[in-house]
């Protein structure tokens, strides 16, 4: 598998298979044949949890960041 970025979008790649990038373990959402991106009917269905883990944990990051940031200010 490779990350390739499609319309401007990075997806990992193998073969014609699209899956969502850095998802553990992958999830195939599509193909890409003959530069053209296709996705499956159901792709909002089934990345949906990964979806709302990845939201999580960036809400985490910037929550901590900002705290930091916080602390750092009032040094």
């Amino acid at each position: 598998m490779k990350a390739q970025t499609i319309n401007g979008v990075p997806y990992l790649v193998e073969g014609e298979d699209v899956y969502v990038y850095s998802s553990v373990p992958p999830i195939k959402i599509g193909s890409y044949v003959a530069n053209e991106l296709r996705l499956q009917d159901n792709w909002e269905q089934i990345t949906a949890d990964w979806l709302a883990y990845y939201r999580r944990g960036l809400a985490n990051q910037t929550k901590e960041a900002l705290e930091k940031a916080a602390q750092l200010q009032k040094s």
